[in-house]
């Protein structure tokens, strides 16, 4: 791919902060019953899912470079040089192994992450985010998670300043973690078909996906689950989620009657708040925000001003936008977002661990 194309498109995955909302011409505005809840049969067999969504955070912006000069090498070296020194100051190993804690103590079966980085710098590998998270939560003594990516956009960017040369590989994209008590009946990987294109000389289109996965508890419940993250502008990223509710509703585990028979849950980043765009088509599609905001728990996402995660200081959006949907479950147990502030690294110093916030929950189904 072009480097400015790709370029820009991982500046249009990563920068949410910068979309400009028209939520009202995006998604249904009329009348919705939520709670898509079913009543518990006493004789029916009955589970728990630990869920949660989190947006691991790449760790830096690289929304300026779209405007800078790549094509002079000295220039795209000093941009580089610059973006990775940013990446190193957020502590990617410190952050990494604080959601691995975070994930193990909460006793999560399933995790939807978003922003799952793999980063290379001159073709040695610094991070791959999915590998050292599911390895710090072993080393933590957690599960040996079974493991569902969805990679997206291979991103390579090139300076040269002087006789030192400077290269940056990296991609990022979605991913599952399932308990590995469970049996994985099917799994499944999307490219969404529509997407936003930066137009131009040389036109640049946001790649997003979708991943779905069918499992099996120890008890016999069978769970249907997306993990997704969606586009930062409304019109593109509406298309999306009516993608998303196309796929679910071909998906979905009917009777001999042509009834619902297995509890859905989505975790996702949406990029969009509460009741418009996007996360209204998930409730005119039957699913419902299994999160009920409180003054205790506002449920506020997103986002660390700049991904200045090692500044403790750094002011939070408050903005609601990552979220647990769910369509026939009995009822949600417990709800409550994770990582909320800053955490104490393992040589004494405070960072947050994403720019992000986990939200997670306890649904019940039968």
């Amino acid at each position: 791919m072009n480097p400015r194309r790709a370029l820009a498109a991982l500046a249009l995955s990563c920068l949410a902060a910068a979309c400009t909302r028209h939520d009202s011409e995006f998604g249904s505005l009329r009348a919705f019953v939520p709670k898509d809840t079913v009543t518990a049969d006493p004789a029916t067999s009955r589970d728990t899912l630990r869920c949660a969504t989190l947006n691991m955070s790449v760790g830096f912006q690289v929304s300026q470079l779209v405007f800078t000069d790549m094509s002079n090498p000295v220039v795209a070296y000093d941009a580089l040089a610059g973006l990775y020194a940013h990446y190193l100051q957020t502590r990617p190993k410190d952050r990494i192994w604080a959601m691995a804690r975070a994930i193990d103590s909460l006793k999560l079966d399933v995790v939807g992450l978003q922003e799952v980085l793999h980063f290379k710098r001159n073709g040695v590998l610094i991070d791959d985010y999915l590998q050292e998270l599911v390895d710090s939560i072993k080393a933590d003594g957690g599960p040996a998670y079974t493991v569902f990516s969805v990679p997206l956009n291979d991103t390579v960017l090139t300076g040269m300043k002087g006789d030192t040369s400077l290269r940056i590989d990296f991609h990022e994209g979605d991913a599952l973690l399932i308990n590995p008590a469970f049996a994985v009946l099917d799994t499944v990987r999307m490219k969404y078909l529509n997407f936003y294109e930066l137009k131009g000389t040389d036109p640049t289109k946001s790649e997003r996906g979708l991943g779905y996965a069918k499992f099996r508890t120890p008890k016999g419940v069978t769970w249907q689950v997306y993990t997704t993250h969606l586009e930062i502008f409304d019109e593109v990223s509406s298309s999306q989620a009516s993608e998303l509710v196309k796929f679910q509703q071909q998906h979905e585990l009917r009777g001999a009657g042509g009834k619902t028979v297995a509890p859905q849950v989505v975790l996702a980043d949406f990029n969009v708040d509460q009741d418009v765009g996007s996360h209204r088509i998930l409730q005119d599609g039957g699913f419902s925000d299994t999160f009920v905001p409180t003054a205790a728990d506002p449920g506020f996402s997103c986002c660390v001003a700049k991904s200045a995660l090692w500044d403790t200081a750094a002011t939070f959006s408050n903005r609601r936008i990552d979220f647990i949907f769910a369509r026939h479950w009995v009822k949600t147990l417990e709800q409550a977002t994770a990582l909320i502030g800053p955490f104490t690294a393992r040589d004494g110093t405070r960072l947050f661990a994403t720019d992000h916030r986990m939200v997670r929950a306890v649904l019940e189904a039968q």
